[in-house]
C-alpha cells in the first residue's frame, strides 16, 4: 500500500459516526475499530476514487497542517483498517 493506492469501505464493514468520530465494525469477526475526528473524515473519504495522497491533501488543508505528515498517518492508519478487514483496495 503506499500514497497512490485507492481504498474503500470493506462490504464486511458498517459503522456510525457519533458526532465527530465513528465506529467501525467487521460483520464477520465482531472486531470494532473506534476513530477519532480525523480518522473519521478519512474514512469519509474512502470511495474507491481517491488515493491517500488525495485524501492527505484534502485533510491537511482542513486542518492546515503538512501535507506529508498527515499524508503518513493516514498510511498507517490504513494499514491497520485493512489487517481488520475493514477497507479494501
Amino acid at each position: 500500500m503506499d500514497a497512490n493506492s485507492k481504498l474503500q469501505h470493506s462490504p464486511d464493514a458498517v459503522y456510525q459516526t457519533v458526532g465527530e468520530e465513528a465506529v467501525l465494525i467487521n460483520l464477520n469477526t465482531g472486531s470494532y475499530y473506534s476513530l477519532n475526528d480525523t480518522g473519521t473524515m478519512f474514512w469519509e473519504l474512502l470511495d474507491g476514487h481517491r488515493t491517500v495522497s488525495d485524501c492527505a491533501r484534502r485533510i491537511a488543508a482542513d486542518y492546515e497542517v503538512e501535507v506529508e505528515l498527515v499524508e503518513a498517518d493516514l498510511l498507517e492508519l490504513a494499514i491497520d483498517l485493512r489487517g481488520e478487514g475493514l477497507i479494501i483496495g
